[in-house]
């Protein structure tokens, strides 16, 4: 039976894959600037997250937690967040999708080093020859 987090996983890896195509086609189309196309996501998925939370009742304890450790990493996860989806956005509007975007997954390769290194999570040579892969691959791809 495959792990629930592996099927979300895969749902976000398909849902990225459509957004890069679904940006290209828009900013093509003209009319928009890739920050448009940006607005427009972006407000989706504030109205769906915040829908979310409503249907399971975390509005309250998201008020009351606002000024904790784990509210302020929210808050620098949404920073990051804003920088990594504007910058995609950006390069797409300016560059070809098959270079684009295996570039801008190089982010496995860093989250992986990240995790590592700051939350001290395993790292085995399999994952290292495999991020090794990603990276030959994503320079092979893009040149």
């Amino acid at each position: 039976m495959v792990q629930a987090y592996i099927l979300w996983a895969l749902i976000g890896m398909a849902g990225y894959s459509f957004t890069t195509l679904f940006v290209k086609l828009a900013v093509r189309a003209g009319g928009v600037s890739s920050f448009m196309v940006l607005v427009v996501a972006t407000v989706m998925v504030a109205a769906t997250a915040v829908a979310n939370i409503w249907m399971r009742g975390e509005v309250a304890p998201l008020v009351r937690q606002f000024a904790t450790p784990s509210m302020l990493w929210a808050c620098a996860a949404g920073i990051s967040l804003t920088i990594a989806v504007s910058s995609l956005f950006r390069a797409l509007a300016l560059g070809p999708a098959t270079v684009v975007v295996p570039l801008y997954g190089m982010f496995i390769v860093g989250g992986a080093a990240l995790g590592a290194v700051f939350l001290h999570e395993p790292l085995t040579w399999r994952n290292v020859t495999g991020l090794g892969a990603a990276v030959v691959a994503a320079y092979l791809v893009s040149s």
